[in-house]
């Protein structure tokens, strides 16, 4: 009985296989990315546009993300929305001071900086479907 197997190779490899399966998942899933709302503007009466600051860390800078999300919802649910990038924003940008207006329906903005990313018409989900505001964007380095 000295020399008696305590445990199996093939037991120990798969609870091994699971662990580093588990560890991997959850590195990749994990996001530095912050985001807090600097600015909420009223589109009409089924969206909203949010504006939000995020950083991703002290060595990066900071970025300001638009985003449009159904009205009857509350600022919680958009918060809870962008924690695990389900919702893309329509521009990603470095301007802090970009002019936002909202005329019949439309969204007008004007940029004086860099755009990392952008994508026209900005679309949410409401109850009923799937809804586009225009936008009008003015840009300049």
């Amino acid at each position: 009985m000295r020399y008696a197997q305590v445990f199996k190779k093939s037991y120990f490899l798969i609870a091994l296989i699971a662990l580093i399966v588990t560890g991997t998942y959850q590195i990749i899933k994990f996001s530095p990315l912050e985001q807090s709302i600097i600015k909420k503007v009223r589109v009409n009466n089924l969206a909203n546009l949010y504006i939000t600051e995020a950083s991703a860390g002290a060595t990066t800078n900071f970025s300001y993300r638009y985003y449009v999300f159904d009205a009857s919802k509350s600022d919680a649910d958009f918060q809870e929305s962008v924690k695990g990038d389900n919702k893309k924003p329509f521009l990603i940008t470095d301007d802090k001071n970009a002019s936002v207006e909202v005329k019949e329906n439309c969204i007008y903005l004007k940029i004086r900086g860099r755009i990392y990313s952008y994508i026209s018409p900005a679309s949410y989900r409401n109850k009923t479907g799937i809804f586009s505001v225009p936008i009008c964007m003015e840009s300049s380095p």
